[in-house]
């Protein structure tokens, strides 16, 4: 299963959507993500004072419903600049 998010914003706001993108999950993808979360969450509010870009994803594999390999891919970068929308 797997899982993938890009998120821009505050921190706060980035933090926010975390939480609701692990409520759209579900099944081994959800408990992927809610493995990793605490991770992301601790990374993003490393950051105050500024926006930031995250992307993130996760894989693994069952057998058996025993998790036999997984990956955790991460970037996290502060964005600069002036903002238009």
């Amino acid at each position: 299963m797997s899982w993938s998010v890009r998120l821009i914003g505050t921190p706060e706001k980035v933090v926010e959507a975390l939480d609701k993108y692990g409520e759209g999950l579900s099944g081994q993808s959800k408990e992927e993500f809610d493995e990793a979360k605490p991770a992301l969450v601790a990374l993003v509010n490393g950051n105050v004072g500024s926006m930031v870009d995250l992307s993130a994803n996760g894989h693994a594999s069952f057998t058996d419903g025993k998790k036999t390999s997984g990956s955790v891919s991460v970037g996290l970068m502060q964005v600069y600049g002036n903002f238009v929308g």
